[in-house]
């Protein structure tokens, strides 16, 4: 008997340092950066139609920092949350900062489009980032977080977007 109150309260411990640990890690990066995603789709690589029925999009991701320490977020894997997208990240994206600004380089990464439906509207889907977030001095903070997908991706800064040369895959 003695034994299973010796797991129990094992297991308790641990549910609860996850618990804070999760929370604890959420917040300091929330404390760090603010990320936002937008999605647009293409026919080709590099043109952009806007045309719904194509098979192949990119995420833009845009990025404002609330500490002047953050140097550069560095993102390892994307995950969108939707069963007829795929994004396959062959390498790490990175949004820097420039000294003084607080707006960072957007970053573009491509997606196809793996359902049989017509038309995929991605807004309000959500998108789980995982990755670190580079301080001055050599500080890492790795972090986990998921945020929406606000809406089609307009035109306005497009000289600003870094876009990542990946293969399309098939």
């Amino acid at each position: 008997m003695m034994i299973y109150i010796v797991i129990l309260v094992s297991l308790s411990a641990c549910l609860l340092y996850y618990l804070f640990e999760g929370k604890y890690r959420g917040s300091h990066v929330e404390k760090q950066v603010i990320l936002s995603a937008q999605y647009r789709i293409q026919d080709h690589a590099g043109q952009y139609s806007g045309n719904l029925k194509s098979r192949h999009g990119s995420l833009i991701f845009s990025a404002s920092r609330q500490n002047e320490q953050l140097r550069a977020i560095v993102i390892r894997k994307v995950k969108i949350y939707h069963s007829g997208v795929l994004v396959k990240l062959n390498q790490s994206a990175i949004i820097p900062f420039v000294e003084h600004k607080d707006q960072g380089l957007s970053i573009s990464v491509r997606f196809r489009i793996t359902s049989a439906r017509q038309v995929i509207d991605l807004t309000g889907s959500k998108v789980t980032l995982i990755g670190v977030l580079n301080l001055k001095g050599g500080d890492r903070l790795p972090f986990k977080m998921s945020i929406p997908i606000e809406n089609v991706y307009q035109h306005q800064e497009e000289q600003n977007i870094q876009h990542l040369d990946l293969p399309l895959f098939h």
